[in-house]
């Protein structure tokens, strides 16, 4: 998992997961090669880089017209000459960065961050829910049928793993002081109302609200899709 936003013409924002909702890093941005808590939560690639970025063309089946950006269908078959046309109308108002598309059988989700258009508020690489996958900058990461089914998972990995432990203690363990800006993470936590010294279990609403908000939660363009 990682902040979910993109990096392409931005390479500095690759490493740089802890960022207000909408921020595109800056002076709040962690160093490059640090973990975020929801990529620590999540299997790791080898190289210990975050993810939740789109990466490269994707193959999308077309019933004639291609889009002019890339994408995934994970529900619905092909698009139809009217899909194509409305994204190719909608790219344009995105940012470069998130000109990307994901397709579910009633709508088609332009731009925003991968943890918008993949309904997967914690950039979660894999979950029994998901009903598909897109690729990031390093790895795959799971697609959701609603938010709500992204959000439910998150939670379910938080409880699972965490949810004994305290919430400073747990941050502790999956963000070390020696590898992350921790102490700049506690704080932001709690000053979105999370109690550090409270177990994870206890706090999990709070938390979860203020971990996907340094993931990185940036909303695009959501088109219905033509019958």
């Amino acid at each position: 998992m990682g902040d979910g936003r993109e990096t392409e013409d931005r390479s500095s924002d690759a490493g740089t997961p802890i960022a207000p909702v909408g921020a595109g890093g800056g002076a709040n941005a962690m160093a490059p090669g640090k973990r975020t808590l929801t990529e620590q939560l999540s299997p790791a690639p080898a190289n210990g880089q975050p993810g939740g970025v789109d990466a490269g063309p994707q193959p999308a089946e077309t019933a004639g017209k291609k889009p002019n950006i890339s994408g995934t269908i994970v529900e619905g078959g092909a698009l139809s000459d009217a899909d194509v046309d409305a994204i190719n109308e909608a790219a344009p108002k995105v940012p470069k960065q998130f000109r990307r598309y994901v397709a579910y059988a009633g709508v088609i989700k332009v731009g925003g961050s991968l943890a918008w258009r993949a309904n997967n508020p914690g950039n979660l690489r894999d979950a029994d829910t998901k009903i598909g996958t897109v690729h990031g900058a390093v790895g795959t990461f799971a697609v959701f049928a609603k938010m709500e089914a992204g959000r439910a998972a998150q939670r379910a990995l938080y409880l699972n793993k965490y949810g004994a432990m305290k919430v400073r203690d747990a941050i502790e363990k999956l963000t070390p002081p020696s590898e992350n800006d921790t102490a700049t993470y506690l704080k932001r936590l709690e000053k979105a109302g999370v109690d550090l010294d409270k177990d994870v279990k206890s706090q999990i609403d709070v938390l979860m609200s203020a971990v996907e908000a340094n993931e990185g939660m940036i909303a695009g363009v959501e088109l219905t899709r033509s019958a």
